[in-house]
């Protein structure tokens, strides 16, 4: 935006696009994207060009956009709810990632990843999660994906006191349904 254009814009503010220029920018969730910011996102794509609000200039931009989402985007062009010319205009590479319930074998490196990242972030002395708690991690079908498995390493990392994650550093919706089973309780 720039100065001025609204209350509290104190000064320039470079947008995105702009910050991204001459990069790439990471598009999440585009099936959420409002018809109105289709269709803004589709000239700026097609044109290389945008106005910052309150501007009369164009800015001109070159990026690379990659864009994510977990809804059926032909589906939803199908019943007008995403414009079919963004949809055509983004969709040049397409790459389908399976749910991680489909792919386990990835469980135990995404796992590692995020161990790492969380025990520092959260300054924690953790050296490795026990085998007993990994068993569950690796049997829970995530519906959530990627997002519920990183949510529930940090949340265990947190929950650790200690060097070593067990079940009971756990998150709850992982070891409830097992001590049901377990018990013979629903």
């Amino acid at each position: 935006h720039k100065k001025g254009s609204f209350t509290g814009a104190i000064a320039d503010k470079k947008g995105l696009f702009e910050v991204a220029n001459g990069g790439t920018i990471f598009l999440d969730e585009l099936g959420e994207l409002p018809l109105t910011m289709q269709v803004k996102l589709l000239r700026v794509i097609q044109e290389g060009t945008f106005k910052r609000v309150g501007g009369t200039e164009d800015v001109t931009v070159e990026v690379r956009i990659i864009s994510a989402t977990n809804k059926n985007l032909e589906r939803l062009v199908a019943e007008e709810k995403f414009r079919d010319d963004l949809f055509y205009r983004l969709r040049v590479v397409t790459i389908e990632v399976p749910p991680l319930r489909e792919r386990p074998e990835d469980i135990p490196l995404i796992v590692d990843y995020h161990l790492k990242k969380f025990i520092e972030i959260h300054h924690k002395q953790i050296k490795e999660i026990a085998p007993d708690a990994m068993k569950i991690i690796n049997s829970y079908s995530w519906p959530g994906n990627i997002r519920e498995l990183m949510n529930c390493i940090e949340s265990a990392v947190v929950m650790t006191i200690g060097d070593q994650i067990t079940v009971d550093s756990l998150p709850p919706f992982l070891t409830l349904k097992r001590k049901g089973r377990v018990s013979g309780k629903a």
